[in-house]
């Protein structure tokens, strides 16, 4: 939630809590807590001395808000277990069920706003083509009801890259073919609604790896090596007598060419104009220099291929298999099939793409990098890293740069991760990038009632018994991430 005008909730909420602190008399103890990533005590340096000078140094993070359960349950242990006579709680977010008079307090600050975030970033890219790039943006929120734009921009040089207007449809998806190459992709939403920190994220471009492919053919070995041009790929060539599924089970892709086994190898693989009476694909009419009349546009084994200009040799039909579906189909009816079995992917095609021959035949080509990209997956970035996890250092050498650039603490062998953008990982010499973003859509949930139960007073119990005095204590919660939209002033931008 946020307040109406452009008053920074948090501060606001420091001044309430400072408020709370002023009423209180002089006999009385205060402790502080933040909520979020967990309830947990604010530390007390020797040179602070009072609740206002801890209150006043509190900064804010961009890790999320906890959860209903846990806050009701440190509220319950602090009054329960510890005796506390009195929490106050300032939050952005209404309670479900109003509260009588009692121990737990909780303030809500700021009215509602519209807003939108963004849900995911995925980076692809495939080995074989390693300068194209593709991004996906899903966004959540009412997006039929805002105007805006998503804009990706080369985080290191703030080059824009690509722009398109907000999904039409709620929680839709933006997808971004061919980018740029950059070390380091800005996703921004422009678009003026109630949360900031949401509207932003940030992704590493992924490194990439040789893939090892095995090539079945009993063509000569000039044609089936004309795929070695190809980037990132170690082919290894053998004639279908040497075939055996042992062999075939060691590569993430085998390329059957003008031959096909008896049954499908437990791995990817593609079957180049399988022969007749192969047990696998079986084959219909053929014809030279057949048209292509339909294809799957939404398959990433059509993108970018001009079908009026793919005009093979020669093709033969492929009879309908129940677990394939076609692709491409041609003037003799089905020319290319793709399904997915146990988890891999096959694809077969009527027709030949070899030799390999780039640009000299772009159609082919690209249906060739489509097809070895489709069937090894493209390399995307490492799985989400969020707001509020730890990053496990697990070297005495390593050294972790915040997205602000300063150095970050190590406890007990982990660095928290309290801000948005570019963790910059240091050991002997070597330097890479981890993106951490905020994505939370439950987070994003602006005006999400606050679940949590009321508290009974705890039973006196006297201190000589407990050791400790019954104090009344003050819970100040960061107010989660939902706050930082109006941390403006103050927030680093990220790296």
């Amino acid at each position: 939630q946020v307040s109406a005008t452009k008053n920074n909730l948090f501060v606001l909420a420091k001044q309430q809590a400072a408020d709370e602190i002023a009423s209180l008399s002089a006999e009385e103890t205060v402790s502080l807590f933040t909520s979020a990533p967990v309830p947990t005590p604010v530390p007390s340096p020797p040179d602070m001395t009072s609740p206002q000078q801890l209150l006043a140094s509190l900064t804010v993070t961009d890790t999320p808000d906890p959860g209903d359960a846990i806050l009701a349950a440190f509220f319950s242990q602090l009054v329960k277990e510890h005796g506390f006579q009195r929490v106050v709680f300032f939050t952005d977010r209404p309670l479900a069920k109003p509260f009588g008079a009692g121990t737990l307090i909780v303030r809500t600050l700021g009215t509602d706003r519209l807003n939108l975030s963004i849900a995911a970033v995925q980076l692809y890219r495939s080995p074989f083509a390693p300068d194209d790039i593709e991004a996906t943006v899903a966004i959540s929120g009412p997006t039929d009801q805002m105007k805006g734009r998503v804009e990706i921009v080369n985080a290191d040089t703030g080059t824009p890259l690509a722009s398109q207007p907000l999904p039409k449809n709620n929680n839709g998806t933006v997808t971004f073919p061919r980018l740029l190459l950059a070390p380091v992709y800005r996703i921004h939403l422009a678009v003026d609604d109630g949360l900031t920190v949401d509207n932003d994220a940030t992704a590493v471009l992924p490194t990439l790896s040789t893939v090892s492919v095995l090539a079945v053919s009993p063509a000569a070995d000039a044609i089936m090596n004309s795929v070695k041009q190809i980037p990132n790929l170690a082919v290894e060539l053998i004639r279908p007598e040497e075939y055996t599924p042992e062999r075939a089970a060691r590569f993430p892709l085998v390329l059957f060419h003008l031959t096909a086994p008896e049954t499908l190898p437990a791995t990817n693989a593609a079957f180049l104009l399988p022969p007749e009476g192969n047990a696998l694909f079986p084959l219909g009419k053929g014809a030279t220099r057949p048209r292509m009349t339909q294809w799957s546009a939404a398959h990433r084994l059509t993108a970018y291929v001009t079908f009026s200009l793919l005009t093979p040799s020669y093709g033969q039909a492929l009879s309908p298999v129940s677990w394939c579906k076609p692709v491409i189909s041609g003037t003799v009816g089905a020319l290319v099939l793709a399904g997915e079995r146990e988890g891999r992917r096959y694809a077969a095609l009527g027709f030949d793409l070899f030799p390999y021959l780039g640009k000299q035949n772009l159609p082919a080509s690209i249906l060739t990098l489509n097809l070895l990209g489709w069937l090894v997956d493209r390399t995307g970035q490492l799985a989400d890293t969020r707001t509020g996890t730890t990053l496990q250092v697990e070297s005495p050498t390593t050294t972790v740069h915040q997205p602000d650039g300063q150095l970050a603490a190590v406890e007990n062998g982990a660095v928290r991760l309290t801000k948005q953008g570019i963790y910059t990982v240091s050991d002997l010499g070597i330097e890479r990038h981890i993106a951490v973003n905020l994505i939370d859509t439950e987070e994003s949930h602006l005006g999400r009632p606050l679940h949590i139960p009321e508290i009974a007073p705890a039973v006196p119990v006297a201190p000589e018994k407990t050791g400790q005095p019954l104090w009344p204590w003050l819970l100040y919660g960061v107010l989660f991430l939902l706050l930082v939209d109006w941390w403006w002033e103050g927030k680093s931008k990220a790296v």
